[in-house]
């Protein structure tokens, strides 16, 4: 498991984080094209406007990630999660404070995530594995949307 952990930790810091090199397997090779510095740059308003009527916003796609990792946290705890998906969506408009605290939210649920990856010991769990293993086309899946609904967002503004 050695062998593809530092990798999956790589491409996981590449979605959540951005690349600090010319290497890049999922994101553009360019500051800010991870999920942080890419949610960054948006003020609440713009995080909590959904393009479609009754469409997400990027701050239920952030808060819908950050969920997702502490619901993955139980497993790395030693127990089964329990939880309501549809809760995980619970967040669509944010104002100012709450937009920053969300980011940061996710942040802190990354890192610590990486720490409880790492922290494994013992992988037979299928499960854990699994689970493991599904965050990296789970984020990249969030990213991906996360910039559609920005690009659309300046297309509207630039068609108005």
């Amino acid at each position: 498991m050695e062998t593809i952990l530092k990798p999956f930790l790589d491409l996981m810091r590449e979605i959540y984080i951005g690349s600090e090199n010319e290497e890049v397997w999922i994101i553009d090779a360019k500051p800010g094209h991870g999920l942080t510095m890419t949610i960054k740059e948006l003020t609440a308003k713009q995080a909590s406007t959904p393009q479609v009527k009754g469409g997400s916003t990027v701050a239920a796609h952030v808060e819908h990630l950050r969920w997702s990792i502490e619901f993955a946290m139980e497993f790395y705890q030693g127990r089964q999660p329990e939880g309501n998906w549809a809760e995980s969506w619970k967040i669509h408009e944010v104002n100012e404070e709450q937009w920053e605290q969300l980011q940061l939210a996710l942040l802190v649920a990354y890192q610590k995530l990486v720490y409880a990856i790492k922290d494994v010991k013992d992988w037979s769990n299928p499960f854990l594995l699994k689970g493991t293993l599904a965050l990296l086309p789970h984020a990249a899946y969030h990213l991906s949307a996360i910039k559609q609904l920005i690009i659309a967002a300046n297309s509207d503004s630039v068609q108005h």
